[in-house]
């Protein structure tokens, strides 16, 4: 039995925080959550019930003050990553915040460097990068199971607003809030094209709010300002390609992840399957290696990866192990999804400046 001191938890965040951070840190044994806050108190009493969280509250500045804890875990909208992260690292928090973590590159470094300055743990939720088929290909890749990396393209399609209008018009729609596909979605991807690719040198965006095209049928959909569909194209610094083509107009959820190198192609079927494919259109499946295996969590898809990143958390907080990515990775990614909104006001190829 281990005789370590639990790690005390504090969750910002009752959206997307109750239904997968809650229960991720609720099944990890070295983890106990301390207290909950969110922008409306009966939420956070509900999930407080839930996780028999002792400390409910809508008042996460005071909750940071008041109760002791060695984790922060942020999972509120965008525009609220930086007060919250910054005050959770000045009184010496961890923290693990969800993408992307900052509004922009300006907030994202201020809050790597007072991490790095503080020696804490900081962590932002790309947890898609832990899926066994993306992290058996990161593995190919880095190994040059497919040679030179020549090209990556990846596919998403979702049922937006536009294809569902009685979808709840959240904080996501709205464009000074950080909302959008891009940023919600599209760092993900961004993430894993610099996993697979490596630093990118230049890149081409076009945004598109296609919901807000149907405002005449639908008059609510005017106050949506943020993108919901976007093609975005980089240029790795190696010389590879990567292609990001997201359209929230599709009538079904659905998207692909292929990557081509001189020596093999490789395609992720699906988060537990990679495969190869064969002349005659069947996937040759390629193994999955035991180390990089995960039990399926069927009620709540997210939540196998994000009991992966918690555990890697706990290793890091408690071993002194490294945990990816930090803030100073998602920087990286940051300085993608700014030069991307440049990009389309520009209408030009944008370079990623230093």
């Amino acid at each position: 039995m281990s005789t370590r001191a639990p790690i005390r938890v504090l969750l910002l965040g009752t959206g997307f925080g109750s239904m997968v951070h809650a229960p991720g840190f609720a099944k990890n044994p070295a983890f106990v959550l301390a207290g909950v806050a969110s922008g409306t108190l009966e939420n956070a009493k509900r999930v407080a019930a839930e996780f028999s969280i002792p400390h409910a509250t809508d008042d996460w500045k005071r909750m940071l003050e008041e109760v002791e804890a060695d984790l922060v875990s942020i999972a509120t909208p965008v525009d609220l990553h930086y007060p919250m992260a910054r005050a959770a690292l000045e009184r010496g928090r961890h923290v693990l915040c969800e993408k992307p973590f900052a509004m922009n590159v300006a907030e994202a470094r201020e809050l790597a460097a007072l991490a790095e300055s503080k020696r804490l743990v900081s962590v932002v939720n790309h947890e898609f990068r832990h899926y066994p088929a993306r992290e058996t290909l990161t593995r190919k890749i880095h190994e040059g199971a497919l040679g030179r990396l020549e090209h990556v393209l990846i596919r998403d399609r979702i049922p937006g607003w536009a294809r569902n209008p009685t979808r709840r018009l959240t904080w996501l729609v709205e464009r000074d809030r950080g909302g959008g596909y891009l940023g919600a979605l599209g760092s993900h991807h961004i993430d894993q094209l610099l996993l697979w690719g490596g630093p990118v040198r230049r890149v081409f965006c076009a945004l598109r709010t296609l919901a807000a095209e149907y405002a005449d049928q639908t008059p609510e959909f005017r106050r949506i300002t943020a993108d919901d569909t976007f093609t975005l194209l980089l240029q790795f610094e190696k010389g590879a390609r990567g292609v990001v083509d997201l359209c929230g107009g599709a009538q079904v959820r659905g998207g692909s992840m292929e990557a081509y190198g001189s020596a093999d192609l490789m395609t992720v079927l699906d988060g537990y399957r990679l495969g190869r494919p064969k002349p005659d259109g069947i996937f040759e499946e390629v193994a999955i290696p035991e180390d990089l295996r995960l039990t399926p969590t069927p009620e709540m898809p997210l939540l196998a990866p994000f009991l992966a990143k918690v555990e890697m958390i706990r290793a890091a907080i408690q071993e002194g192990k490294p945990a990816s990515p930090t803030f100073r990775d998602a920087v990286e990614v940051q300085k993608v999804l700014d030069t991307a909104r440049l990009s389309d006001s520009s209408g030009a190829w944008e370079t990623i400046r230093s």
